[in-house]
């Protein structure tokens, strides 16, 4: 067993990454049920660039290339054929940017942001990034350089592909899998193919479809995820609401705790609770967490909703 890598306060800065993995839809009623394809409407989509890179650069906000990423966006919107795509609360180059923290210390940074459109299989796909890194401090003795990627079917909401590369200290890991929806499948870039459910989720796909939701409190939902080789249903429970402060402001918030089943820190011990904008945005505020070895939190400190044009 890798403890170290494991249990390094700095080692749970994939947290943010791992969030998708902490939620799941949810239906009103307080029923418990499993994942269907219908979202709730929200806000009207972005269309943006086929880019197709896996390494492609995530964008800061205010960063370079803004422009860009919306010329492209647009031209994409006038050559793809309608396809009936769901209603979503992002846009491209919404972006959010957290600061983690161990027991009140700062121990780095994560992201998260919609980057564009890549076609996975022939179908448009939502291309969604995270990172996760190790402050200068932090990384003297544990260095963390972690990324996730997920391509998220436009139509369906469903994985299509996830990509995650860890760097935690001495630890690494890369995985590559895609998902047949079709034939209910996982097939791994190492060859091995697995049976999935239908509807099937990677842990980043699930945090954002989510909201697309309805989160009334008291629901309590499942929905199938596929994650290291393991298939599970992961079930999250919606509390209560309740204002919050963060670096990012201050935010009416919906409650939710989720209960993880992926690898790392928070394998079947600890507890986590989320907090997302109690409105049709869903943006995602807060996350505190009880491990064997403290507490962590995690504070949105930046934001932006989609691309923003320069004059």
């Amino acid at each position: 067993m890798r403890s170290r890598e494991r249990f390094s306060p700095a080692g749970m800065l994939w947290l943010l990454a791992a969030v998708a993995a902490l939620l799941a839809l949810t239906t009103p009623g307080g029923a418990r049920m499993q994942a269907d394809s219908t979202a709730a409407p929200a806000d009207s989509q972005r269309a943006a660039s086929g880019d197709t890179a896996d390494t492609a650069e995530v964008l800061p906000p205010g960063g370079e290339g803004d422009d860009a990423g919306e010329d492209e966006a647009e031209a994409e919107a006038q050559e793809a054929p309608a396809r009936g795509p769901a209603a979503v609360p992002w846009k491209i180059g919404e972006y959010f940017q957290f600061s983690i923290d161990w027991n009140g210390l700062n121990g780095g940074s994560s992201l998260m942001q919609v980057q564009n459109y890549i076609r996975v299989d022939g179908r448009r796909c939502y291309r969604i990034v995270t990172k996760a890194e190790s402050n200068s401090f932090v990384s003297k003795f544990y260095k963390v350089r972690d990324r996730a990627e997920s391509a998220v079917d436009a139509e369906s909401l469903y994985s299509r592909r996830f990509i995650k590369r860890l760097r935690e200290g001495g630890y690494k890991k890369d995985v590559n899998v895609r998902f047949d929806q079709e034939r209910h499948e996982a097939v791994y870039d190492n060859g091995k193919t697995l049976e999935v459910a239908p509807g099937v989720h990677d842990v980043l796909s699930a945090f954002y479809y989510i909201r697309t939701r309805p989160l009334p409190d008291g629901a309590v939902i499942v929905i199938p995820t596929h994650d290291n080789e393991k298939s599970y249903e992961m079930e999250v429970e919606v509390l209560k609401r309740e204002r919050v402060d963060v670096p990012a402001g201050t935010f009416s918030c919906v409650v939710v705790e989720p209960k993880l089943k992926s690898e790392g820190i928070f394998k079947s011990k600890g507890s986590m609770k989320v907090w997302l904008t109690d409105d049709e945005k869903r943006m995602p505020i807060l996350v505190r967490s009880k491990v064997p070895v403290g507490s962590i939190s995690v504070r949105l400190t930046d934001y932006r909703l989609a691309f923003e044009r320069r004059p």
